[in-house]
């Protein structure tokens, strides 16, 4: 005669592993998943470039204010190009990431300086919430007027000043110096952090991308705006190349 309390055993047993099928079949996120298991990101690189490679002289303005601090000669840097014609300071960005690919992105912080009469960096790119610091290191007055989705004018008439600015809002911003007219400098601000500034060979290189199509932009202060579909596949490292006219 069969041990009724091992009968009993086996019954519950087989209650059990059948309730646990059913609700892992209907919950299938029950199942212990490794930690971090995200899709593998993928990479995005490309070059920028003018062709043919004979790029026009960016534009020269002569100075008559502060001379004895910022000289007689300035140039706009609105077209640095390379010898092989790579384009500096053009800026690539996915324009259409849905914000559940978007991944926690601790805030920047940029030092944005007045130096030489120039706005160093002359084109940047942030993240939302990003924190910059407005430097004056010349023996001058600058002011810092920014165009766009933070709008202010901020003065800094003593060397070494630095006021901190957070950044907000998504979108490009257009900065100048109302003292010195051919002052001027880009910041592009988006609430992900895939996009790059192309190097002075004309390159770029984005990482960490979740898998998807997109739509790639690259913009430029003189020469516009291109657009194009792109894949990125975890793993792999996606090529976008793109080329303006010299004409």
């Amino acid at each position: 005669m069969r041990n009724p309390w091992a009968v009993a055993a086996g019954v519950a047993a087989l209650l059990l592993m059948t309730t646990e099928r059913q609700s892992l079949a209907i919950a299938p996120w029950l199942v212990p998943q490794p930690q971090g298991a995200r899709p593998t990101a993928g990479i995005l690189e490309g070059t920028v470039r003018l062709n043919p490679p004979v790029a026009p002289a960016a534009t020269r303005v002569e100075n008559t204010t502060d001379p004895a601090v910022c000289g007689r000669l300035h140039t706009l840097e609105d077209l640095v190009v390379s010898r092989t014609g790579g384009i500096a300071s053009a800026i690539v960005a996915l324009e259409d990431v849905p914000d559940d690919r978007i991944p926690p992105v601790a805030p920047g912080r940029l030092v944005f300086d007045n130096r030489q009469c120039r706005f160093v960096p002359h084109v940047a790119v942030l993240t939302t919430g990003s924190v910059i610091d407005l430097l004056n290191s010349d023996p001058t007055l600058h002011t810092v007027h920014l165009y766009g989705p933070a709008e202010a004018n901020i003065a800094l008439p003593l060397q070494g000043m630095r006021i901190p600015r957070t950044l907000d809002r998504p979108g490009l911003i257009v900065v100048k110096c109302d003292v010195h007219g051919w002052m001027q400098a880009f910041l592009r601000v988006d609430a992900h952090p895939f996009h790059a500034v192309t190097d002075t060979s004309g390159g770029f290189r984005i990482t960490g991308i979740p898998p998807g199509d997109y739509t790639l932009s690259v913009w430029h202060e003189k020469l516009g705006e291109q657009r194009r579909r792109v894949s990125v596949r975890g793993g792999q490292a996606a090529r976008a190349d793109f080329e303006y006219s010299a004409k």
